[in-house]
């Protein structure tokens, strides 16, 4: 049947995406044709694109490290040590094929969230192990391998499945970053009815609570200053207000990205303003850093996914230069002022501290007990061999008789519950949840789903899966997708939603 025939109205908008082979195919009497040579080449520039950008962020992340971290920041367990050379390659060598199995450009919102967790967690994991100095050799090259081993379960997962459903005529709906008006079906209610209830109700409970307990108050907290408002704000919280941290992180990462989102793509300022204002106001009362990074953050990621209209999206390439070209400007910028500070908020928080803790975790959990998730979704079957939250057992290890809570990345996670095996693990869980992701994320714009998901995807750095999802906004910004509108983002066609 004619292909145009078949198109259901409701998404004749929508870009059909292929996600195999698009080299090959078949000749119109049915023989195999085979890819052209144009095809391999532009795959190989790709490959060798790609791992070159990848030794150039190994490289900038272990200058960094060496150089500006590890002195003024060892009282805090970061250590360093000169890596043999073989295994230094080896890491290397492990990065380089997880980079090139992602996606070489970016279609759904699962591709963005991988090359996120990629920089800002996985590739430092792999490659501090071998110089951070807790760990020997042969322990570090068989952590790097069997990180390396689990986040490509989710990748390589990703790509075949895409394949397949490509093969077997289930293909993928994306819609352009400035998809216009579409054909709705009948509904009871408008289209983005439930979507602004959700962030009307989540906004009103967050800044009411807020307003209770902890106060109200718009102004710019200075950078040396967020210490001490972060104190009293743990203090309200630990006295009574415990609702009012998981509400937080949903506001931040999830309602305020999304309502930023809506008016970004739709160039609606006071939407825009609206998020921007309902950010700076929880930065005030928490002294947070992550929400200021938030705005650069949700800008790159726009910018990256092409949210003017254009049909092409930045290359999986992109992703890895952007933090390079962070940790250089951060250093730069430091030794203009003379200090540490932006090296330490985007180099030593985002980047540096995933990596460190990871070693930490395998260090201590080679040579004591597994959590089993004891203390965590299995606590009602399974006895922890532990007093304390993961976190706070590995914080006693670091700095002994203080209150550090050393909250690691998800497979660092993975190997404190189950070992080696709980980081295998944690790669099928993370294929699992991306793929039902991508599902209630279809049609909508690759820019919506991914400004929308990126705060959430950043927090997998230093938090587990399942506490991502309960108390960081994966599970929030996931049912946010699923409900939100599908037009109404852009107005490039005079589509106002």
């Amino acid at each position: 049947m004619n292909a145009a025939a078949t198109t259901p109205p409701c998404r004749a908008r929508a870009t059909i995406e292929v996600v195999g082979s698009s080299a090959g195919g078949l000749s119109s009497s049915g023989s195999p044709v085979s890819p052209p040579t144009a095809s391999w080449a532009s795959l190989l520039v790709q490959v060798v694109t790609i791992t070159l950008g990848t030794v150039l962020y190994a490289l900038s992340l272990h200058w960094v490290y060496a150089h500006l971290i590890t002195v003024p920041f060892a009282y805090a367990g970061f250590t360093y040590r000169a890596a043999a050379p073989q295994l230094t390659i080896a890491t290397l060598i492990f990065v380089c094929a997880v980079a090139v199995s992602l996606p070489a450009r970016p279609q759904r919102v699962s591709h963005v969230v991988l090359w996120v967790l990629f920089v800002v967690g996985v590739a430092p994991a792999m490659l501090m192990v071998a110089y951070t100095g807790y760990l020997g050799e042969r322990e570090a090259a068989v952590a790097s391998a069997t990180i390396g081993l689990a986040f490509g379960t989710a990748t390589v997962g990703t790509r075949v499945l895409d394949a397949r459903a490509a093969t077997t005529g289930h293909v993928v709906a994306s819609s352009s970053s400035a998809a216009g008006p579409t054909a709705q079906p009948h509904r009871r209610f408008a289209p983005g009815t439930a979507f602004w209830a959700i962030c009307g109700l989540h906004s009103a409970l967050t800044y009411g609570v807020m307003a209770a307990t902890t106060g109200l108050s718009l102004r710019f907290v200075a950078l040396a200053d967020v210490y001490d408002v972060r104190a009293v704000y743990k203090e309200e919280v630990q006295g009574g207000s415990g609702l009012l941290g998981y509400l937080l992180s949903g506001q931040a990462n999830v309602v305020n990205t999304a309502i930023m989102a809506r008016g970004i793509t739709s160039r609606n300022v006071p939407l825009i303003a609206a998020g921007v204002i309902g950010q700076l106001v929880l930065y005030s009362g928490t002294g947070f850093k992550t929400i200021l990074f938030s705005f650069p953050a949700v800008l790159v990621i726009a910018f990256a996914t092409q949210v003017s209209g254009g049909r092409a999206r930045a290359a999986g390439l992109a992703y890895v230069v952007a933090p390079v070209a962070l940790m250089v400007v951060a250093a730069v910028a430091d030794e203009l002022q003379g200090g540490i500070v932006w090296t330490s908020l985007f180099a030593r928080r985002f980047l540096i501290t995933p990596g460190v803790l990871t070693s930490a975790y395998v260090n201590f959990f080679g040579e004591h007990p597994p959590a089993v998730w004891g203390r965590s979704f299995l606590r009602w079957w399974v006895d922890s061999p532990y007093d304390r939250s993961i976190a706070l057992e590995v914080g006693q290890y670091l700095q002994p008789g203080g209150a550090l809570a050393a909250n690691a990345n998800l497979f660092a996670d993975g190997f404190a519950n189950l070992g080696h095996v709980g980081v295998i693990g944690t790669g099928v869980a993370l294929l699992a949840f991306l793929r039902f992701v991508d599902r209630t994320a279809r049609d909508l714009p690759l820019a919506v789903a991914a400004m929308v998901m990126v705060m959430p995807s950043i927090t997998l750095s230093n938090t587990s899966l399942p506490t991502a999802m309960l108390s960081h906004g994966l599970a929030l910004g996931t049912l946010v997708l699923a409900v939100a509108p599908r037009s109404g983002w852009s107005r490039a066609r005079g589509d106002t939603g």
